[in-house]
């Protein structure tokens, strides 16, 4: 009965057998429906769907209504459409069937394409899936503020990226009626006022894209008494700057687009709005903004490292930095990812995706990366361009994809500093404070919901040890559940043993970044990772540490420097006894996960015993160093070994 039906979740809720209309009038019909469609393949549980149809006051017979509407639902669309599963209800409707299936894989193809006009292309026939609004028809407000709120940010975004890949090929025309209609739907959205004032602009209407900023400005101080924010302000600067210079990609009189300008490209991924951190990025914008206004008499550095553990923002912030310094590179910003999907690109591969970015043709691009690099530097020489790379994993993959021009400057991020890199400003970025972890949950959330309950806040910030990545994930799952307290959900992530199972939303996982850094250590650093969790101890020293590992010490501080250059472990001096190491609360969880699952009882066992006879065989005052060969332990350690954490030992 599936393979004839189609579902369509874009605009009004409609359900077609073999291209013909089926009726489904009934509006709580529909919310179930459309409830079930938004997670297709995935079982939704009765209380959430009583939730979406009744909200905090479902009636007594909830739970038998429900079943009543299923039943309904199954005679119209077939009985084997709606699926019983213990915990609810699912409904299957993959192989291209749902336009939210079609239209989330042409999205994906299109967000990985660089080739601008295979990019374009991929953004329109994504776009040709919707048919506007989301759940336009759909009369549930639980549904309309979680799950449809999130495909409807989803569908938001995919329309500006959709804007600009057309925009890269020259066609500003083809933008404007879709711009008008989605600044006249969403109209407090800046981001689409911004590009309506572009494609205008582009597009040689200069003053109508004048009036546009004037009329979003009116706009926004009638309804909301702000003014705009700096990004509209901006490109309303560079459109009274003066009309714009002749495009030779832009399309004459309606016709079809030409080839991609390499005048100023422009590829940078979307900005985070909610993730600020104001004052690191005030100091660096000011250093970036310096280097381009030095240009050519500049003698400093022109290379911005920003590098630490995974999951502190070190992606966020480049591209933040690079939109909000983009007036002064106006030749163009360029982002090319050193890392995709688990494999390291080879500087010829980068160098390819940067030079077709500016222009060349793929049929033009030399063979040799000797030639590529001469290219790519050639092309950038006396232009003010930013170059954004993601993921470096060393220096040597970096050094080619680096600018000559003095006009130039690169932001690269990496989990080490990249010391040995010449001409580069290295800023490590750590932990949030609470404070900026709090208003970061605020600015997605809501500052009411978060004042509402502030101390269930502080307890999740805590429990995210104010990761940045973990704080975006708390922050996301509220904004998609706003039927749930903050309270709820700090409970969910009470318990160690859950903490990272709750830090996972959609394609952002705690645990997953964290396998980055993992994959790429030597086997002996796994597995010193691995079994040191197993210590219940603030800090570990180089003595206690070569104990656990049965390892010699000047092996193991080896290995511990090495796990602390990838920020899988901290390092601090503390006086009398040297170098200390610990983890970070979420990679201690990580780390004990992986040692359960790959190490042998025996295994974790010694480690703890021996690691516990080193601390034990310390004199009070002084420090021993550790035998070759620890001893066998005696029963007094191995009852050690099993006291309880909150002793809190600091070797």
């Amino acid at each position: 009965m599936l393979d004839d039906l189609q579902f369509d979740v874009f605009g009004p809720l409609t359900v077609r057998r073999a291209g013909k209309l089926l009726e489904i009038p009934q509006a709580k019909h529909r919310v179930v429906l459309a409830s079930l469609l938004l997670r297709a393949g995935r079982t939704l549980t009765a209380e959430e769907l009583i939730q979406q149809l009744w909200g905090g006051e479902p009636p007594l017979t909830a739970r038998k209504t429900l079943q009543g509407y299923v039943a309904r639902l199954r005679k119209v669309l077939g009985a084997d459409v709606v699926v019983s599963r213990a915990s609810g209800y699912a409904i299957e409707a993959g192989g291209g069937r749902l336009d939210l299936d079609r239209f989330n894989t042409l999205l994906k193809k299109a967000e990985e394409c660089t080739e601008p006009a295979g990019r374009a292309r991929l953004f329109r026939e994504a776009m040709e899936q919707t048919k506007g609004t989301p759940l336009v028809d759909i009369p549930s407000e639980y549904l309309q503020q979680g799950d449809g709120a999130a495909l409807l940010e989803r569908w938001l975004n995919a329309t500006e990226n959709w804007a600009d890949a057309e925009m890269a090929v020259g066609r500003y025309a083809e933008v404007l009626p879709r711009l008008r209609a989605l600044v006249s739907e969403h109209p407090f959205r800046e981001s689409a006022w911004g590009r309506l004032m572009t494609a205008l602009y582009k597009a040689g209407r200069q003053g109508e894209a004048l009036s546009t900023y004037q009329e979003a400005r009116r706009l926004l101080s009638r309804e909301l008494g702000v003014e705009p924010g700096e990004e509209l302000r901006e490109t309303h600067r560079r459109i009274l700057a003066g009309p714009p210079e002749p495009d030779p990609a832009a399309p004459a009189f309606g016709a079809g687009a030409g080839a991609p300008s390499p005048a100023s490209p422009y590829t940078l991924p979307p900005r985070l709005a909610e993730f600020a951190r104001p004052a690191v990025e005030a100091e660096l914008g000011r250093w970036l903004r310096a280097v381009s206004r030095d240009g050519g008499e500049r003698t400093g550095p022109q290379t911005l490292n920003l590098y630490g553990a995974a999951g502190v923002g070190k992606t966020t912030m480049a591209v933040r930095l690079a939109h909000a310094v983009s007036p002064v590179f106006p030749d163009g910003q360029l982002y090319a990812e050193l890392q995709s999907e688990g494999r390291l690109r080879e500087p010829a591969e980068v160098l390819g995706e940067l030079l077709r970015a500016l222009g060349v043709a793929p049929t033009a691009l030399p063979g040799e990366l000797a030639e590529r690099v001469a290219l790519y530097r050639g092309l950038l020489s006396h232009r003010r361009v930013l170059i954004v790379l993601d993921g470096a994993p060393d220096e040597a993959r970096v050094r080619p994809l680096l600018p000559a021009s003095p006009t130039c400057a690169a932001v690269v991020t990496s989990l080490e500093m990249l010391s040995t890199l010449g001409g580069t400003r290295h800023v490590r970025l750590g932990l949030l404070s609470e404070g900026e972890s709090l208003g970061i949950l605020g600015r997605m959330i809501g500052p009411e919901r978060l004042a509402a309950e502030d101390g269930a806040a502080r307890d999740l910030v805590r429990y995210c040890g104010r990761l940045p990545l973990a704080v975006r994930i708390v922050g996301a799952r509220l904004l998609e559940r706003p039927h749930w307290s903050l309270e709820q959900l700090a409970r969910r992530m009470e318990s160690d043993r859950r903490r990272l199972d709750e830090l996972v939303v959609g394609d952002l996982s705690v645990r997953d970044s964290l396998d980055v850094g993992y994959a790429a250590l030597a086997a002996p650093e796994q597995r010193a990772f691995r079994l040191l969790s197993l210590l219940e101890m603030a800090s570990v020293s180089v003595r206690v540490a070569a104990a656990a590992l049965g390892l010699p010490d000047d092996r193991t501080e080896e290995i511990l420097e090495r796990l602390a250059a990838q920020h899988l472990l901290d390092a601090d001096f503390v006086k009398g006894s040297g170098v200390h190491f610990s983890y970070h609360g979420l990679v201690r969880l990580y780390a004990r996960e992986l040692t359960f699952n790959v190490d042998s009882v025996q295994s974790r066992h010694g480690a703890v015993q021996d690691a516990l006879a080193a601390w034990y065989a310390r004199p009070a005052g002084a420090l021993v160093p550790l035998r070759a060969t620890p001893p066998a332990p005696g029963p007094a350690v191995r009852a050690a070994a099993a006291l309880p954490p909150e002793l809190g030992f600091t070797a």
